[in-house]
């Protein structure tokens, strides 16, 4: 990916802020290790479950609406990272059929 991609917005914590630099710079990575990049959303996850309840009710709807955009950009990075692992594994499956067929 070139441009990082920002998850943070104006009502994050910096706690939150931390985790969703370090998710950008594991999909920012040449080649992305899936199980750090599912540690740290699911640290993100968990970070805002707890977050939230901290909130007063106004405040808890405008920082999940905000959440809400940022989950969508990180749900469409991923959906293209899998799409992209599906598309290799298809290529690594024709490939070894190809090869048992000559052999």
């Amino acid at each position: 990916m070139s441009n990082p991609l920002e998850l943070s917005h104006s009502q994050t914590p910096e706690i939150l802020q931390a985790i969703n630099q370090e998710i950008s710079k594991a999909l920012s990575a040449e080649e992305i290790d899936d199980a750090k990049l599912r540690l740290l959303v699911t640290r993100r996850d968990e970070y805002v479950q707890s977050y939230l309840p901290e909130l007063d009710e106004i405040k808890r709807a405008e920082f999940a609406q905000q959440e809400l955009v940022s989950n969508e950009k990180l749900l469409a990075i991923v959906k293209v990272q899998l799409s992209d692992s599906l598309g290799q594994l298809s290529g690594l499956i024709r490939g070894r059929k190809a090869v048992n067929k000559y052999k």
